[in-house]
């Protein structure tokens, strides 16, 4: 293949992939929630397939009825977890919002421990220097202390939002995405009915929807799309059911290090379960994790002076990280992960792209492609050694590694 062939292969391949790429934004932007009780339906009446057959072998009872019966079970039990799981979601964030208002409650208190902690630190510049930042330190927080937190969140929105500043217009997509799910409740009810009326259709009718499918693909890719959803079904509900488990381990060791603390004396706020389940929510955040929580809440307890809390948190902390690094690549074993600033370039590009749902949707959305790109079912770049990449997802390699070198 001489130059000319190959550059005009890269082009047509970039052409291709940004026609593609460009399609797919249109759907997910505009067409995905349309669709998507019908995609919701079809993931269901595949999940019940193996119980049916199982049911249907044994016994003389039509497939369809069957099947109608397992998709209404799992409707039923989803229906339950999630009633359960939002009723103790909304205990919990009352609970943090009731937490949070006692502490700015306390505000000028605050800003004193703030003042005091920073007048503390500038003891280490030179004399001449020192007196001016403290004189700047004291005029700055003397100021803001009798003002309310509400008042000091505005100054520090407008003077950051003009000209040169940081915009805090990032976080409007995000919160407009949180904003119109709100509103669109009584639609998504609408979509649950025909997500339930159309998982029942697609599992009674089952085999000839696949057989359908599988008509209108070429004979020489119908492997790839069996392979496709082996790898779709199989690894992300693998992934998914991993993850449930490490959160659950989270919030259990959150639970306990927050009672011990209790025990001790240290911590004496209460509201230790709602903490913990609300910590082990953060943990399903991709990259930040419990450290958002975590570490806030530790700083701002070393700064209005509660040494022994802040310690206790960091050492919470450090626990769950360090188990997390230890148990993660055993339980969630031979799934698939994205480096840690793809994630987090997954996490950004979705939010500006789709709203809050994109901040979960164009992760999951890249965690499938490499699956398929690791199974060979699209060629987009050359894989990673499977061999190489576990041994670099080890945890502390790095140090073994030093430590032989």
């Amino acid at each position: 293949m001489n130059v000319v062939e190959l550059r005009r292969k890269r082009i047509i391949n970039f052409v291709y992939f940004s026609i593609v790429i460009g399609l797919s934004y249109l759907f997910f932007k505009y067409c995905f929630w349309a669709v998507s009780p019908f995609i919701i339906a079809f993931f269901i009446a595949t999940l019940v397939q193996k119980p049916t057959n199982l049911i249907t072998k044994k016994l003389p009872i039509k497939r369809s009825l069957v099947s109608i019966f397992f998709v209404l079970i799992l409707f039923f039990a989803l229906g339950g977890v999630i009633s359960l799981i939002g009723i103790k979601l909304v205990d919990s964030i009352k609970g943090i919002f009731a937490f949070v208002s006692a502490k700015l409650a306390d505000f000028p208190s605050l800003v004193e421990n703030v003042k005091n902690w920073t007048l503390g630190t500038v003891h280490i510049l030179p004399d001449r220097f020192e007196a001016s930042a403290a004189e700047t330190i004291t005029e700055w927080f003397d100021t803001i202390r009798d003002k309310s937190a509400g008042e000091v969140a505005s100054t520090i929105v407008d003077s950051t939002s003009g000209d040169g500043g940081f915009s805090f217009s990032a976080f409007a997509t995000p919160l407009s995405g949180i904003w119109n799910t709100v509103k669109g409740i009584p639609s998504f009810f609408v979509a649950i009915v025909v997500a339930v009326l159309s998982s029942c259709f697609m599992a009674a009718d089952y085999d000839w929807l696949i057989n359908f499918i599988k008509k209108q693909v070429p004979e020489k890719n119908r492997h790839k799309l069996s392979v496709s959803k082996r790898v779709v079904f199989t690894s992300l509900g693998n992934l998914v059911r991993s993850y449930a488990l490490i959160i659950c381990i989270t919030g259990t060791e959150v639970f306990v290090g927050l009672n011990v603390l209790s025990m001790l004396g240290i911590y004496t706020s209460g509201n230790i379960l709602t903490i913990a389940v609300v910590i082990a929510i953060f943990d399903i955040l991709p990259v930040l994790g419990t450290g958002t929580f975590m570490i806030p809440w530790a700083v701002y307890s070393l700064i209005t002076g509660q040494v022994s809390l802040a310690i206790g948190l960091f050492v919470i902390y450090a626990i769950i990280y360090v188990v997390r690094q230890v148990i993660e690549p055993k339980i969630v074993g031979g799934t698939v992960g994205l480096p840690s600033f793809l994630t987090l370039m997954g996490m950004y590009i979705g939010s500006q792209l789709f709203g809050f749902i994109g901040i979960f949707l164009l992760p999951i959305l890249m965690i499938i492609v490499k699956l398929l790109n690791d199974e060979g079912v699209i060629h987009l770049w050359t894989p990673s050694d499977p061999d190489e990449e576990k041994e670099i997802k080890k945890p502390f390699a790095f140090l073994r590694k030093n430590k032989k070198g």
